[in-house]
């Protein structure tokens, strides 16, 4: 069960682990998909790109408009949400982008690993108000229908980098040998 104090090393992990997978891609295999019409390497930095700008814009819209209360106990912050999208069938399988979040594909690569990067510093600039705050009611729908408090939106962020981390891997699995 991920708490908050293992939130940021969790985001780091994750992002750790994506990076070495993008890297398994030569300059030439980066138009490589998973299947004919899906989604090449840079097609996912710049589907992580938007989702993580999402998040960052739910995240501040919850505590621009949440009254501002002390935060309860650490060890009561709800943060994990593994078993919240087990129950309701989302962890594993593959999922239909909303449109508005579906790549251009006209993001070079090495740019959008440049915006991927300062998209988690932001997204990680809210780390010491899920310390100071109450969270846990502060909620919203996520678009798959389940509801998050901010920290839990945060930490979905590495839910769904970790989704395409094993998108990236079948694709060279796909590819290799």
């Amino acid at each position: 069960m991920i708490t908050l104090l293992e939130l940021e090393p969790f985001l780091d992990t994750k992002r750790t682990e994506l990076l070495a997978a993008i890297r398994t891609f030569g300059a030439h295999e980066q138009a490589l998909t998973e299947y004919e019409g899906g989604w090449n390497v840079a097609n996912i930095v710049e589907h992580l790109i938007i989702i993580e700008q999402k998040v960052i814009e739910e995240v501040d819209r919850l505590f621009a408009i949440a009254p501002v209360r002390p935060s309860e106990p650490l060890e009561a912050k709800d943060v994990d949400i593994t078993e919240l999208f087990r129950s309701h069938g989302l962890l594993g399988g593959r999922k239909q982008a909303p449109p508005e979040t579906v790549p251009t594909g006209l993001l070079p690569l090495e740019d959008g690993l440049t915006v991927l990067g300062h998209v988690r510093q932001e997204l990680k600039g809210f780390i010491p108000l899920l310390f100071q705050r109450e969270t846990n009611s502060i909620v919203s729908v996520h678009p798959l229908g389940v509801e998050l408090n901010v920290c839990q939106w945060v930490l979905f962020s590495a839910f769904h980098e970790w989704a395409h981390i094993h998108q990236l891997k079948r694709i060279r699995q796909r590819h290799s040998a």
